[in-house]
């Protein structure tokens, strides 16, 4: 907390200030305001502790500029679901990260401008989109048995850029139908480092220098996807079921490069999230060894007569109750930001137009007042009427937002998730040199799990060939 001098000084010029927001909680404001407790400390865990102390709604102040930081699910709904949504859009993030993506996605699109039409154009609001992933389990177990299989060979890894990589690997298949050289790899990641470097800058963005090369790189990561656009327009392949082949065959007028600026943008809007979730769900596995035996059990006999598929997945409750639990206690995103487009009520108060809100998921996914023994891994809670009590998306559980502007890739995360537990645990076993709490840094807007290290021991399974084999 500000010293008493500190707080008298922000009194004597910003008191005035304050005076309309009088009746909200919060700590009281120093010479920096209350941004100083977010110097040096995880935000997911600054907003977390509100939570506690404060309820549902605190006050901050951003210097002289008052923001709210929301634990409340009504007033989290108010901003993300409810008819006044449009008077939020999302923080700065989407002008942090622009350089790096592009403007042909819904990722960066306002509200108030073209996300409804943006929105339309991606995968998972496509008429074919469950038809398509169903049909990218197999492809996808097939990547993940192969990159299970090279991890093996490593005597040591640290899981989170292990898992990175082989997520990446698999996205690839879903995208193009095959993996991609570790030269678009490297090129993805120098994008990605751009980006979070815009992100946890303290300086104005037009201080941020990108990286050398960085319109070079960008435009062959971008250019490498319109390559193969079109040589799968020559091919036309009608058994090919990526997304880019499907998008050719249902959609043959797309334009090239936004097919590809969509392609590339699947990465930067899953890769990092989703393989931060296998990270601490293995860890979790192996902090209770019974959860991941029966996690193998279950995985085991889900392979034992042929190749996953989407069916099978869904009838593998143990699998999805991991999933879900994982995103429940490390969901990889953890706070959320909106703005005011102009003076908005909201709590009680005005929020001037650009004010600060941060809404956090890490407090609510752990409120004791919720759920018992918030703070244990127990896939166990999500069954017999689990996932109905606290559907994606709801009050006390949105690993992936809230509302119609929640992740549009929401359903593949989920796939991929359910598709990656249950091969790996059904070949290997991920031993941990520590089940103790790890480091938690922050990349590109995620968490981003630190220390997590170990090796892959095999279990009696079949090759990655076999997988593949019986894929085709």
């Amino acid at each position: 907390m500000p010293n008493a001098l500190s707080r008298g000084i922000f009194n004597l010029f910003f008191g005035a200030k304050r005076k309309p927001f009088a009746s909200l909680p919060g700590p009281q404001p120093g010479l920096l305001g209350t941004a100083g407790d977010f110097l040096g400390a995880s935000p997911w865990d600054v907003c977390a502790r509100y939570g506690r102390e404060y309820g549902g709604v605190t006050l901050i102040w951003m210097g002289p500029n008052p923001g709210l930081v929301l634990n409340d699910p009504a007033l989290i709904a108010e901003v993300y679901e409810s008819p006044r949504r449009m008077e939020f859009e999302k923080g700065n993030i989407s002008e942090q990260i622009r350089p790096s993506v592009t403007d042909d996605t819904a990722f960066t699109a306002e509200l108030r401008g073209d996300w409804v039409r943006k929105r339309q154009l991606e995968p998972g609001a496509q008429p074919w989109a469950t038809e398509w992933l169903a049909d990218q389990v197999g492809p996808m177990q097939a990547a993940i048995s192969e990159s299970a299989d090279a991890l093996l060979k490593q005597r040591h890894i640290d899981l989170t850029p292990a898992l990175r990589r082989l997520t990446f690997d698999a996205f690839s298949v879903a995208s193009v139908g095959e993996k991609l050289s570790d030269q678009v790899f490297e090129d993805f990641m120098l994008l990605a480092r751009a980006a979070d470097a815009r992100i946890q800058s303290k300086l104005p963005l037009k201080f941020v220098k990108p990286p050398k090369d960085f319109d070079a790189v960008k435009a062959r990561f971008y250019g490498h996807f319109v390559d193969r656009i079109r040589e799968a327009r020559k091919r036309q392949d009608p058994r090919a079921v990526d997304i880019m082949s499907r998008y050719l065959r249902e959609t043959p007028g797309i334009d090239d490069q936004v097919l590809a600026h969509m392609l590339g943008g699947t990465y930067f809007g899953g890769a990092f999230s989703s393989s931060v979730t296998l990270v601490g769900a293995f860890h979790q596995l192996n902090k209770y060894p019974d959860a991941d035996a029966r996690l193998a059990a279950e995985a085991a006999s889900l392979v034992a007569d042929g190749p996953l598929t989407l069916a099978k997945l869904d009838a593998a409750k143990w699998v999805e109750a991991v999933a879900y639990e994982a995103l429940r206690i490390l969901p990889a995103v953890r706070v959320m930001t909106r703005t005011p487009s102009k003076d908005a009520q909201l709590a009680g108060v005005t929020l001037p137009a650009g004010a600060m809100i941060m809404i956090s998921n890490q407090h609510l996914h752990r409120d004791p007042a919720h759920w018992p023994d918030p703070d244990t891994f127990k896939p166990e809670r999500w069954l017999d009427g689990g996932t109905t009590r606290d559907p994606l998306g709801s009050g006390h559980f949105f690993p992936f937002g809230r509302g119609p502007r929640a992740c549009v890739g929401a359903d593949f995360a989920m796939t991929f998730l359910k598709t990656a537990l249950a091969t790996i645990a059904s070949r290997v076993k991920i031993q941990l040199d520590s089940t103790e709490p790890f480091e938690e840094g922050f990349f590109f807007g995620v968490v981003l799990p630190k220390g997590v290290t170990g090796k892959l021991v095999a279990r009696a399974a079949s090759s990655s060939e076999d997988v593949r084999a019986r894929s085709a």
